[in-house]
């Protein structure tokens, strides 16, 4: 349970499992009407292997409510002279508190990000998003590029789901 008293459903966990399992691409979580839980958004699964999943999932946030979103980065990594390139995946953890969400729930939210976190184990990037703008593709791979696996990777980022950078 977090300080502000929100505890995460169970099917929050699952969730988490399936993405770490390579069964789906992403998954938002949203506030209960009551703000007591944490719930998976229905609708906002994507499957593995979904075509333009990345514009999928930044197009389905909203504009003025706050989410939780866990997302399978997959990156085309350069690994230097002479080999093919590699791939890398990051399990991403985002929290989505766009500028035009009531002021309350982005307190709520922010108070209860730590209790969904701590039952997402593995997660290896955090974001914390507040408008469209950085959502957009070269933003999200100047976050990653400086990674440690990343950088001493070779020279760098080729592709981020499947967008040429």
């Amino acid at each position: 349970m977090a300080m502000s008293g929100v505890t995460v459903q169970d099917q929050c966990v699952k969730m988490w499992e399936k993405m770490k399992t390579s069964k789906i691409k992403a998954c938002q979580f949203k506030l209960t009407a009551n703000n007591k839980e944490i719930e998976v958004v229905e609708d906002s699964i994507i499957e593995k292997g979904t075509e333009g999943a990345w514009k999928k999932f930044t197009s389905s946030l909203p504009e003025n409510q706050c989410r939780y979103a866990i997302y399978d980065v997959e990156m085309s990594i350069d690994l230097g002279a002479g080999l093919p390139p590699g791939t890398r995946t990051k399990l991403t953890f985002i929290v989505w508190a766009p500028q035009s969400s009531p002021i309350k729930q982005k307190m709520i939210s922010a108070s209860s990000k730590d209790a969904l976190k701590k039952k997402l184990d593995g997660c290896q990037v955090e974001w914390q998003l507040t408008d469209q703008s950085e959502l957009e593709v070269k933003d999200r791979v100047d976050d990653l590029k400086d990674l440690p696996d990343i950088k001493t990777s070779g020279n760098g980022i080729l592709m981020f789901e499947g967008v040429k950078v």
